[in-house]
């Protein structure tokens, strides 16, 4: 063979070769990039009731564009943290969050992790948390639910995706579309980190991700059991409450929308779908929800009812889309249901593991 015939083979054998042999391509659920969360910015109490106070009025003021009334509370302070536990949650002792890229059908998708600073010793449960909103509006944020510290502090790993397109990730969203196999793509995830009991893993979502719960549960998600806070189950009940996600978040993100519009809705709405849902789900509601009515929440219930599923529905009087009157309870009933539905090899007391 002379040096002009091997010239013209080489090329042929590099195509010939795998790209996960060159390095082009990794499993879904790899992390690509893992970096230490930014400090928490609010840095002393007063400042966090003082953000409190902002947000809620922000939030009542996103009602009244869309024709809502939300009632102010007198004293917002009474149902927030007081300072004390607010301190110790500040405090974040041993634990810690990290900002991670993992890969989900070929795209490095932005997600965070809040675990234990000391991963040895027995394995933790896990929860998947859904994140709410689309785009960049309700994304993860590091210190959300004080970075998840009622759950880790009670033994729980958490994960959760930003979903492809946001946050710095490849790819797009398509509210409830593609996007899902990046919640799924969290279980390989999880398993390569090691510390993480595979046995025990529970899905967790607030409003849109807790259609992305349903989802996940539809396409047989291998979970314990799940949670759904204020979360969305009629896409069309949705659209007819609020005209404006049809115009401004369905139009503009599910692919071919216009075309499709009825069946892409109802692939999206567990209502239509019940008999899919397997696990048991805790359906937790504000009777004063504007952004998703609690309608929702009982209107799901109704069909797992129907359908001979275990759940349990818990509507909130007077509450809104965050519950945050009752904040505490609905985390402690969260961590309880999740308890009740760990593996009997693991029914222990979860709040053994990290002393206060």
């Amino acid at each position: 063979m002379n040096q002009t015939t091997r010239r013209s083979i080489f090329p042929l054998l590099l195509l010939l070769v795998s790209p996960s042999v060159l390095g082009q391509s990794k499993p879904d659920g790899t992390i690509v990039d893992d970096v230490a969360c930014p400090a928490n910015t609010v840095t002393s109490y007063d400042q966090y009731i003082q953000r409190s106070r902002q947000a809620y009025a922000e939030e009542v003021e996103a009602a009244k564009r869309e024709g809502f009334t939300m009632a102010t509370p007198e004293k917002l302070s009474d149902w927030l943290l007081d300072r004390r536990e607010w301190e110790r949650r500040r405090a974040y002792a041993g634990f810690e969050c990290r900002h991670i890229k993992y890969v989900s059908d070929g795209l490095k998708v932005s997600g965070y992790l809040w675990k234990p600073k000391d991963t040895t010793g027995a394995q933790r449960p896990l929860i998947i948390f859904n994140r709410g909103g689309n785009r960049e509006f309700g994304t993860l944020s590091p210190w959300m639910w004080s970075g998840f510290f009622p759950f880790l502090e009670q033994g729980f790993v958490v994960v959760g995706s930003q979903y492809r397109g946001n946050d710095g990730g490849e790819g797009r969203e398509e509210f409830g579309g593609a996007e899902i196999r990046d919640v799924l793509n969290l279980l390989p995830l999880a398993k390569a980190l090691g510390y993480v009991d595979m046995n025990n893993v529970f899905l967790l979502g607030v409003s849109r991700g807790g259609m992305m719960v349903y989802l996940a549960l539809k396409e047989g998600m291998n979970v314990n059991a799940a949670a759904v806070m204020s979360g969305v189950s009629d896409v069309p009940a949705l659209v007819k409450d609020r005209p404006e996600m049809r115009e401004h978040v369905l139009k503009e993100l599910i692919p071919d929308f216009d075309k499709r519009a009825d069946e892409a809705m109802r692939e999206r709405s567990a209502i239509y779908w019940a008999d899919r849902i397997n696990v048991p789900v805790l359906i937790l509601h504000g009777a004063a929800d504007w952004r998703a009515d609690a309608g929702q929440a009982l209107g799901i219930a109704q069909k797992l009812h129907e359908k001979h599923k275990t759940y349990e529905l818990i509507v909130y009087a007077g509450d809104n889309h965050g519950l945050l009157m009752h904040r505490a309870e609905s985390d402690r009933r969260i961590v309880d249901w999740f308890k009740e539905h760990l593996r009997s090899d693991r029914r222990v007391d979860a709040r053994n593991a990290h002393p206060r």
